[in-house]
């Protein structure tokens, strides 16, 4: 188990996502960055989509009750146990009783914490992951706070690298990206650099940018995440992990798959170029995505 006796100000337990519930109306959710779960997964022996701590905005403090082997990965952060730095991408070992610090990410917006079993609470709709509207999953469908007990499952047994052994760079997800491909829905004038709004959250990230686009609101119709749409206001919204099932907003296009981690990983302020693409390319690289998912779990498990 792991205690949170100092809790960020954002952090919720996410996995894969909980899927096949939008003809009821429930969002996928899940993480915003699922290469760095799949990857963080994989170095620990886990499933690919098992479920993790999710942190946004400021940093935290989590003593081990009972040993555990953890890695953390994808925003940038201090990371530190019993005050001696550690290394991301890499697995570690927490005895009972030492105290993991994180600091506040940087160089992008989420950090994830897995550990070896994944983190254990009830499965709601086939996920554990937190959907904060509807307040279900994770810890009661909220936050974690301090004085949480957070359980873990039980570990796989299967060889991995030594603890101290970091990912290899090339197959680490790769922060500080900025093209962001999308497949237009009719003519589109998107391409261009957008600067992502503070009114961004898990449900959509909101861009800004002058001119500002032509927006319109429509007989709602079926969306997802990755859906960009058009407003009244002008401003695009990219849909994120809680996106809603269904949405009467004029749409515009669709981030493909592969780059909406771009998008999750990039703070308030920061900016990102739309870039045109086709269901070819977005398909192979979500296999090129796949084919890297793969080459981590042997590196793990030789």
């Amino acid at each position: 188990m792991i205690r949170f006796v100092r809790a960020p100000a954002y952090a919720t337990i996410q996995d894969a996502g909980r899927r096949g519930h939008l003809a009821y109306g429930v969002p996928r959710s899940g993480v915003m960055d699922a290469a760095a779960l799949h990857t963080l997964n994989a170095l620990l022996g886990n499933d690919a989509g098992a479920a993790a701590i999710e942190i946004a905005l400021t940093g935290g403090e989590m003593v081990f009750e009972n040993p555990h082997t953890f890695a953390i990965g994808g925003a940038n952060a201090s990371i530190a146990l019993d005050g001696n730095p550690l290394e991301s991408w890499s697995a570690h070992r927490g005895a009972a009783g030492q105290t993991l610090s994180i600091g506040a990410p940087t160089g992008g917006r989420f950090v994830y914490i897995a550990v070896a079993g994944g983190i254990d609470c009830p499965v709601v709709m086939g996920s554990r992951s937190t959907y904060l509207p509807g307040e279900f999953g994770g810890l009661g469908g909220r936050r974690i706070k301090a004085g949480d007990v957070i359980s873990i499952g039980n570990a796989a047994r299967r060889r991995r690298h030594h603890v101290s052994d970091p990912l290899q760079d090339d197959l680490r997800p790769k922060l500080g990206e900025r093209i962001v491909r999308f497949i237009a829905r009719g003519e589109s004038t998107l391409e261009r650099s957008w600067r992502i709004s503070v009114a961004s959250d898990r449900t959509g990230y909101r861009l800004e940018s002058e001119p500002r686009e032509t927006g319109a609101s429509i007989v709602s119709e079926p969306i997802c995440p990755g859906v960009i749409q058009l407003p009244p206001g002008g401003e695009p919204i990219i849909l994120m992990a809680d996106a809603p099932t269904i949405g009467g907003y004029r749409i515009a296009g669709t981030v493909i798959s592969a780059d909406l981690r771009i998008v999750a990983q990039c703070p308030p302020g920061e900016e990102i170029i739309l870039e045109k693409s086709t269901v070819a390319r977005a398909q192979s690289e979500l296999a090129r995505s796949s084919e890297v998912f793969s080459r981590v779990r042997e590196w793990s498990l030789a």
